[in-house]
């Protein structure tokens, strides 16, 4: 007689309690991968050759004229992080990071000019560059098959340089009959800050969880002025590089 109060009892109870346990199951549960896409950053890393445009400008220690500056072939590494604050068909966010290119002695630092008496300057130097940038700019990324991304970032950057000049030296040949001369100035050096813009853009090839490889395409362009050594110049071309990435 008694069972039916007691049944309708419990299973008022069940039910709230089998809820209970849902709730608390679902608030439980691990965050999502796109839960957790909007929360940590996507790291990448590269590694490649900047190719920046050649200059023109003037050596004070030539009576100021004009030589030629190669900047090829600048060894080339840095990072890029990307904070998803936007999520669609193209995700979105912004994209801090950073680079360094380098070379050192071979850098071709030389030209020659023709006197009005006939003769014939000739100077060389070894050099140093180093240029390290920061940047912080907007990103979009989107994914062309299951396995594929492509991005396309841009934004300011502070770029410093540092460039040295050893063993600076230059050659006089005179017409004939008069002796040649080989003067030698002092090492010098100089550094410059400045302010410029930054482009990437690239193809991510997924190989695992979140891991990818893939190739970039970047551009920076800034103007620098070494005023101890070679004056003002536009650092300015691309960078190729071969990227790994990955979630933090």
């Amino acid at each position: 007689m008694d069972a039916g109060p007691k049944l309708n009892t419990i299973l008022p109870y069940g039910r709230t309690s089998a809820l209970s346990a849902a709730l608390a199951l679902l608030f439980t549960l691990p965050p999502s991968a796109m839960a957790e896409e909007a929360t940590t950053p996507f790291l990448q890393i590269y590694l490649g050759v900047a190719e920046l445009d050649d200059q023109t400008t003037s050596w004070t220690d030539a009576d100021n004229e004009s030589v030629e500056v190669d900047f090829s072939s600048l060894p080339t590494a840095g990072f890029e992080l990307e904070y998803l604050f936007g999520r669609g068909f193209v995700h979105w966010g912004i994209n801090p990071g950073g680079s360094v290119s380098w070379k050192n002695e071979d850098i071709t630092f030389s030209g020659s000019l023709t006197e009005n008496n006939g003769g014939t300057i000739t100077y060389e130097a070894d050099n140093s560059l180093l240029l390290v940038e920061l940047h912080l700019g907007g990103y979009l990324r989107g994914r062309i098959s299951e396995r594929i991304t492509t991005y396309l970032s841009v934004g300011p950057m502070i770029m410093y340089g540092y460039h040295e000049v050893e063993d600076e030296n230059y050659t006089e040949t005179p017409p004939s009959g008069r002796p040649a001369r080989s003067p030698t100035s002092d090492n010098s050096d100089s550094s410059d800050v400045a302010v410029g813009f930054y482009s990437r853009a690239g193809v991510d090839f997924e190989i695992g969880d979140n891991r990818y490889l893939g190739l970039g395409l970047r551009y920076i362009s800034t103007e620098l002025d070494f005023d101890r050594t070679i004056g003002k110049i536009d650092v300015t071309g691309p960078q190729y590089v071969l990227t790994y990435s990955a979630r933090l």
